[in-house]
Parts: C-alpha cells; sequence; structure tokens
C-alpha cells in the first residue's frame, strides 16, 4: 500500500467506520433477531440469532469495500471518489445492501441448504460472497461456500 493511500485509508475509515457500524446495528435491530456484539471499530462482528440459526456477521471487509476502489489489490488505493459525498452515500448504501441481502437469506430461508443454493445461483450480483458453513449437530457437514 502507498503510504499516501494508506494514510487516506486509515483516516476515511476512522470517520466513518461509526457511522457505517451504527447503520449496520440500526438495520439488524429492526429484525425479530437476537443481536450481540464482539470487538469494536474495524474488528466488530455481529453475532446473530434467528430461531435454530445463528450467523457471525464480521464488519471489516465492508468497510475496506467503501474505503479502497478494490479490496482485493495487493497495494490498496483509496476511493478518491468518496470524495463526493453523494458518491459516497450510494456506494456505502450499495454494499451494505449486497451484504445484509446475503445474511437476510439465509436467516430468512427455512432450509439453510436451500438458501445457500439460491445465494450461489445469484453469485454474479456480488464482487464476493463468503459463507461459512458449520453444523454443529453433523460433525462432517462442515462446509465453505465461496464464490
Amino acid at each position: 500500500m502507498q503510504n499516501r493511500d494508506k494514510i487516506q485509508i486509515t483516516r476515511f475509515l476512522c470517520m466513518v467506520s461509526p457511522i457505517v457500524a451504527e447503520i449496520v446495528r440500526t438495520i439488524l435491530k429492526s429484525f425479530d433477531w437476537q443481536l450481540s456484539e464482539d470487538g469494536k471499530g474495524l474488528d466488530l462482528a455481529f453475532y446473530i440469532k434467528s430461531g435454530e440459526k445463528e450467523a457471525k456477521f464480521f464488519i471489516h471487509n465492508l468497510f475496506l469495500e467503501i474505503a479502497t476502489q478494490d479490496r482485493d489489490e495487493e497495494l490498496l488505493r483509496f476511493d478518491e471518489k468518496l470524495c463526493d459525498f453523494d458518491y459516497f452515500l450510494a456506494k456505502t448504501t450499495r454494499l451494505i445492501q449486497s451484504k445484509l441481502n446475503i445474511l437476510l437469506r439465509v436467516l430468512g430461508e427455512e432450509n439453510v441448504d436451500k438458501a445457500v443454493e439460491s445465494i450461489c445461483q445469484d453469485a454474479k450480483k456480488y464482487n464476493r460472497i463468503r459463507i461459512w458453513r458449520i453444523d454443529q449437530n453433523k460433525s462432517s457437514a462442515n462446509s465453505n461456500h465461496k464464490t
């Protein structure tokens, strides 16, 4: 990461990460789910329980996707277009929506396998998806779905 980009990304995340985290927190609280949190800042994770299903939503990658041109680049570059507030709002909204849509599908579908299959079919709509599934009832049911 170039020093200038690193400084810009760090400053940007210091300013907006509390706002983005609060938006996500507010949305998650609007559902009839049990919600708790672990960590803070860039290390914040939301633990969600809906009926018998549980999920852990890590927010770090969301922050990086907002702040950078491409969070998977070896040398991260600050997304200069974020200086335009309308662009910031549009990008942040789009990325939050894409992450929460996946979470809603997993927690909202009775059959988790069916939800994951449906998400995988729509994978081309997303930049990246990583769903870790661990069924504690079945020792051989560990699977990692990446697209």
